[in-house]
């Protein structure tokens, strides 16, 4: 016993103690490496090897050396007491030979010559977010993604490299695991996701035809891996507080306000009213909400079965009583290899997602009631109506009383995919591809007499069911071959694709008990069936489709894709399309000559052409339709009909012709990489409608291929290690950023049409230009004479007179810009040092133009009339002559639209996220990673949030807003909302 512990202490003594360790770290060539970083895990100790490739520490005998070089793959290395240690460092091929998903299929990345941009796993955790979507903004060039509104599962918009149609969808086609996907981004669990590629141009996206016409998002789900059984879990909680209040008057500003505008207050009324007292009715209307997010999951398997399982959870509750969203998810795969030749494939994801209070926004009362009211009666009693006068505004508290309303949207998803592979002879392979996709989506609401959405008019409850059932068989032949210098890859396709759609929707009205609430529409006064949202919806889809890849010494490279689509949509003689595509690219990098360019690392010039189409409007729009009117027949109440829209035999499809030219780049062994593209679309016979006159009594459009709109656009992609961890304690930093342009312009409307007001399209200007008078300030004092030339007097808004014909006409309105930014972009900065993480991701748009119905007062909201509050603003008196805002006054007067027009710049820190990594656990493979975040903390260099918004970011479209009196349906406004709010998140990752 005594010789054993004289034996460990000897032992453990030499260990502790400290040895030189000296050595040489080559390339696999036996080329000395200089400036590779060696650390000492665990520690801050370490050094550099010289030009030489040498190096000398001194440590521990027990520790552990890592090895780090950029270019190359790091290596650990435990001492085990060693005084010479020589390493051979392995070049990491994986950013040029990875695999990229470019639908049916995968290419190395070397080998792809369109334009494809990918997102991997853990880039979505930079953002927590109820969506992917929100979670990839700023992160794409070429993919535009705006939030509409701040709601919890709220939507966002998606454009790829810009609108091509005018009435058609511009929204891309969402693929899953190889099979066409009806849901949303949001219906799954960021946890699930193994990569996510966005086909930018024509020559990728052909392959899907006239679904994938506006860019396709690829989304690889996670599969199980050959090899021991592996956990994972990442959950996180947090808080979330409103971000930014909306700025109102204040008690004594209001009074002013009510003065100027002609509604003063008596001094009686003002004494009884205030009491020494003012209600900040926001801060007594939000509160903090919470996030909860758990994803769990298990992989593994053997040679020939591989399985794969998680379960999803995502609560998040709002700053606003009863609003919030909730996702379960459980998804499931198995891949079985059946002998030699046969292997099957099988995955399922099912998600829950309860959407409450999805209109419940009391920002409004919130923001518009006086600040001279009180919330509660002095036995601490509601009160109901707590404003005075013509303003009968009801409490926004009362929305916390549940048994006054309720709403909510249950929407379960089912996505169902399968695949059958067959290895046939020497390469050539079957696929069957198949997909099963159902969507319930039901939606209920009840208003009580006695809420702010109901203001003293009948209780009213509404019952909406939307079923969708989507199923894609596609069949494939793949050959692969190298024939010496030469690689081919061949894909053949045949596919149907078929969606039903059912929608039922009921009103009623003076429900008989407030407690049945939307319940029993039976036992309302009336019920009445809603004429737009009844309806049974059908098409179907038939496609074939081959591919050609060529690759020539890795050095040239050609695809080659036709496809052909029949669409159900359009009219016989016209359901049949058939559209090409070529690529060709060239990897110089691998050329001969540059062989000893040794700040090269990647070098390859891609050229891109093809067509794709569009028939992405509603079934049946080549038959006409009818409509139903209830009219007196005698003493009987009947239905008629009559003709709403007409057929048109002859409409087709909406072409898209688009040409890339892109250029990858790396150099000084990855240090610094990134491309760049420029390219341009041009669509012409757009699917348009186009009004009949009233002598018709026809009283839609009638759908015509018309027109021509064009896009064109710079993408710029960096990415840099401006610290790779050759520095003394081993600090990494990684920048990596993008940025892009997308010019649009509509080339031509109808023959001889120049321009279409109503829809603000203009021959030669951007898809979303904005048409209307040009404010120039307000008439001042000294300016009677001239103001009343138009009708004006001091204080009003001043319009200029463009013709200069002394009056103020709708041939005054001119192009006063358009929605579209002069470009868009983001970045993500990350730091690691020793075993701590910091990243910072942010997004932003310069130029362009917002528009603020929130400032325009058709809403009542900023109408400066002094009957409610209102956003405070810069308004014209006397002795405050500014140009900015007219005088209060009860009649806002015309021209007010133009009050809501404001540069559109900022930046937007997405997230701001650290962390620390606990690594090997319990084995080797076993890491816990704890960190803290904050989303949405700043919004910076935004002129709009100087005058009073509280999120640069729309809220919704046009046609929702009943305050968007005059614009375009499609146009994206900011309109009061709910308020942007900042999510304070701590969480972990753990995987064994």
């Amino acid at each position: 016993m005594l010789a054993l512990f004289f034996f460990l202490s000897v032992s453990f003594v030499a260990l502790s103690q400290e040895i030189r360790v000296t050595g040489t770290v080559t390339d696999t060539n036996g080329d000395p490496l200089p400036g590779v970083n060696i650390v000492v895990q665990g520690t801050t100790t370490g050094t550099i090897t010289s030009v030489d490739g040498n190096y000398s520490i001194e440590v521990p005998g027990d520790a552990t050396l890592e090895f780090n070089f950029i270019g190359f793959e790091s290596q650990i290395v435990p001492v085990d007491n060693r005084q010479t240690i020589d390493v051979v460092m392995q070049e990491e091929l994986l950013s040029l030979d990875e695999v990229v998903v470019v639908g049916y299929g995968v290419q190395r990345k070397s080998d792809v010559t369109g334009s494809i941009t990918s997102v991997k796993a853990e880039e979505l955790r930079d953002v927590a977010s109820s969506s992917i979507s929100k979670s990839l903004q700023g992160k794409t060039a070429g993919v535009e993604i705006q939030n509409i509104g701040n709601k919890p599962g709220g939507e966002t918009r998606i454009r790829v490299r810009g609108n091509r149609s005018l009435t058609a969808s511009n929204d891309p086609l969402l693929i899953v695991d190889g099979v066409p996907f009806s849901g949303d981004l949001s219906d799954i669990a960021s946890d699930d996701v193994e990569s996510i590629e966005i086909l930018k141009d024509a020559s990728a996206t052909v392959i899907y035809g006239s679904r994938g016409a506006n860019g396709v998002i690829l989304v690889t789900t996670k599969r199980g891996k050959a090899g021991k059984p592996r956990v994972t879990y990442n959950g996180y909680t947090g808080l979330s507080n409103v971000s930014r209040y909306y700025d109102v008057f204040d008690a004594e500003e209001f009074i002013k306000l009510r003065d100027v505008a002609g509604h003063p207050f008596l001094p009686v009324e003002i004494e009884s009213m205030m009491l020494g007292r003012e209600t900040d009715w926001q801060d007594i209307g939000y509160q903090s909400g919470m996030v909860h997010n758990h994803e769990a999951g298990v992989s593994g398997g053997s040679e020939d079965t591989q399985y794969s399982f998680s379960l999803g959870y995502y609560d998040e509750s709002y700053v606003i009583e009863n609003m919030g969203f909730e996702r379960y998810s459980m998804r499931a795969s198995i891949d079985q290899q059946i002998g030699d030749r046969v292997k099957v494939g099988l995955s399922t994801m099912n998600v829950l997602a309860n959407t409450d209070g999805e209109t419940a926004d009391p920002t409004w009362s919130l923001v518009s009631l006086s600040p001279l009211a009180v919330p509660y009666n002095p036995d601490g009693s509601l009160v109901e109506q707590p404003t005075y006068g013509v303003d009968d505004t009801y409490s926004p508290l009362t929305l916390q009383d549940e048994s006054r309303w309720g709403e909510e949207r249950r929407k379960f998803t089912s996505f169902n995919t399968g695949y059958l592979q067959v290895d046939i002879w020497n390469g050539i392979q079957y696929k069957l591809n198949a997909g099963l996709d159902f969507t319930a989506n039901k939606y209920n609401n009840f208003y009580g007499s006695n809420t702010p959405f109901q203001n003293g008019a009948l209780s009213e409850a509404e019952v909406q069911n939307l079923d969708n059932l989507a199923w894609t068989i596609e069949n494939m032949i793949l050959w692969n071959k190298t024939i010496g210098l030469h690689r081919f890859n061949f894909t053949g396709m045949q596919s149907v694709e078929k969606s039903t759609t059912t929608s039922s929707m009921f009103n009623g009205t003076n429900i008989a008990a407030d407690y049945l609430q939307f319940n029993n529409l039976y036992l309302s006064e009336t019920v009445q069936a809603d004429q737009y949202n009844n309806y049974f919806s059908e098409w179907s889809l038939q496609s074939f489709m081959a591919r050609l890849n060529y690759v020539y010494d890795d050095r040239y490279l050609i695809t080659l894709t036709g496809r052909a689509d029949g669409s159900s949509r359009l009219a016989e003689g016209n359901k049949w399309h058939y559209y090409p595509a070529v690529a060709v690219a060239w990897n110089a990098y691998n050329e001969s000559f540059l062989e000893d360019a040794d700040f090269l690392t990647q070098l390859k010039v891609r050229l891109g052409y093809g067509q794709t189409s569009n028939t992405a409007i509603n079934p049946y729009s080549t038959l006409g339709g009818l409509s139903s009117v209830k009219y007196s027949f005698g003493d009987d109440g009947v239905t008629g009909y009559y003709v709403s829209s007409l057929p048109n035999p002859n409409l087709g499809w909406e072409y898209t012709t688009s040409y890339n030219i892109g250029l990858d780049f790396g150099f000084f062994r990855g240090r610094l990489s990134g491309s760049v593209d420029l390219y341009m679309q041009k669509t012409n016979d757009l699917l348009l409608g186009k009004s009949l006159p009233y002598t018709t009594a026809v009283t839609g459009d009638f759908m015509e291929n018309v027109g021509e709109t064009e896009n064109k656009g710079l993408e710029v992609v960096l990415n840099g290690v401006i610290f790779d961890g050759s520095s003394v304690g081993g600090l990494k930093w990684d920048l990596s950023t993008n940025f892009f342009l997308n010019r649009s312009k509509i080339v031509s409307l109808q023959s001889g049409v120049k321009r279409d007001v109503g829809n603000g399209w203009f021959v030669g200007e951007p898809i979303s230009a904005i048409y209307d008078y040009e404010k120039i300030g307000i008439w001042q004092l000294g300016e009677e004479e001239e103001a009343a030339i138009y009708g004006a007097q001091p204080g009003d808004i001043k319009i200029k007179d463009q013709d200069n014909d002394d009056q103020i006409t709708d041939e005054d309105r001119v192009i006063l810009g358009s929605q579209e930014p002069d470009f868009s972009g983001g970045f993500t900065s990350s730091w690691e040092y020793m075993n701590f993480d910091l990243s910072v991701v942010g997004y932003f748009r310069v130029g362009g133009t917002i528009i603020s119905t929130l400032h325009m007062p058709n809403d009542y909201v900023n109408r400066l009339d002094g009957r409610r509050n209102g956003i405070k603003v810069d308004y014209w008196t006397e002795d405050n002559p500014t140009n900015a805002y007219p005088k209060p006054k009860n009649d806002p007067g015309p021209y007010t639209n133009t009050l809501g027009y404001f540069d559109g710049s900022f930046l937007k820190i997405r997230s701001i996220n650290l962390g620390y990594t606990f690594k090997n656990l319990l084995n080797t493979r076993s890491d816990l990673r704890v960190y803290g975040s904050v989303t949405d903390p700043f919004v910076l260099f935004s002129p709009y949030l100087d005058e009073g918004g509280v999120d640069p970011e729309p809220t919704n479209r046009a046609e929702d807003r009943n305050d968007a009196l005059g614009l375009p349906a499609e146009d994206l406004v900011i309109g009061l909302n709910t308020p942007p709010v900042t999510k304070y998140i701590f969480g972990l990752n753990f995987s064994f």
